[in-house]
């Protein structure tokens, strides 16, 4: 089952979003979500808004703060801004591993090596067999050493102190 719970980082927090996604959750991120901007797609598409501008609470229309939800990530250093979420959230770090497009945000879904053969590199053609695109951006993926050292990541940065 796809997670509920859904998110919009700052500009300020674009590395953490691509991480939130490798994780399977929907994050929205870009250069443009700052200030009401962020607020507004927060509120407009049920997101928890996620930032570390301490000062928004101020800068912002209180009408819109009302009807938004915000968590101001504590951390300063990636790491630990996952960890945060993760812990806040109760995010399950496993479960949906790999499901989203780190790039544009969307669900992948299983493809065949058939359909995605012209667009894979020839040693990837040769040595993998299973492939995820995303239909929104085109994008293929599959299990390669990348996959295996953002686990290894992950498993680092959450494992229990």
């Amino acid at each position: 089952m796809i997670p509920e719970i859904r998110f919009v980082a700052d500009a300020m927090l674009q590395s953490l979003a691509k991480w939130i996604r490798l994780l399977g959750y929907d994050c929205a991120a870009g250069d443009l979500f700052h200030g009401r901007a962020l607020l507004e797609k927060a509120v407009a598409e049920n997101r928890w808004v996620l930032t570390r501008n301490r000062r928004l609470p101020e800068e912002m229309p209180h009408i819109l703060l009302a009807r938004a939800e915000i968590h101001l990530v504590a951390s300063e250093q990636l790491p630990g801004q996952l960890r945060e979420l993760v812990d806040r959230f109760a995010l399950d770090p496993v479960a949906f591993r790999f499901t989203r497009c780190l790039v544009c945000n969307e669900p992948l879904f299983p493809t065949t090596k058939s359909q995605v053969a012209d667009l894979l590199p020839p040693s990837v053609l040769e040595t993998k067999d299973r492939f995820w695109r995303c239909h929104s951006c085109g994008r293929v993926f599959w299990q390669g050493s990348h996959v295996h050292r953002s686990i290894q990541q992950l498993d680092y940065w959450l494992k229990p102190p």
